[in-house]
């Protein structure tokens, strides 16, 4: 067998932590992953979900996209080295009018 590449060694980890993010999570409650040599994305079955989700893996950064339609926030974090954003329904501010 060949020595794999050092990008082929981070792409393996990055499937590695997937695996375990999804089990952290629950495999039902993630629609789609977008996976590369240093980035995970997951986008969540439910984006009502989202904020729960990324919390319950340390993605605590928001960022809020307002403008696009429908808004949502994207959570980000570092999973095991690896910068991770995970989809969410639009959050309101706080003391945001109803």
């Amino acid at each position: 067998m060949r020595p794999m590449k050092q990008g082929s060694e981070s792409l393996a980890r990055a499937l590695g932590v997937v695996v375990e993010t999804l089990a952290r999570v629950g495999l039902e409650r993630i629609e789609a992953i977008t996976l590369t040599r240093n980035h995970i994305s997951l986008q969540p079955a439910d984006l009502a979900e989202g904020e729960q989700i990324a919390k319950t893996l340390g993605c605590d950064f928001p960022l809020d996209h307002r403008m696009l339609t429908p808004g949502f926030t994207d959570w980000t974090g570092d999973v095991s080295g690896f910068e991770v954003h995970v989809r969410a329904q639009l959050r309101r501010p706080i003391g945001a009018a109803l």
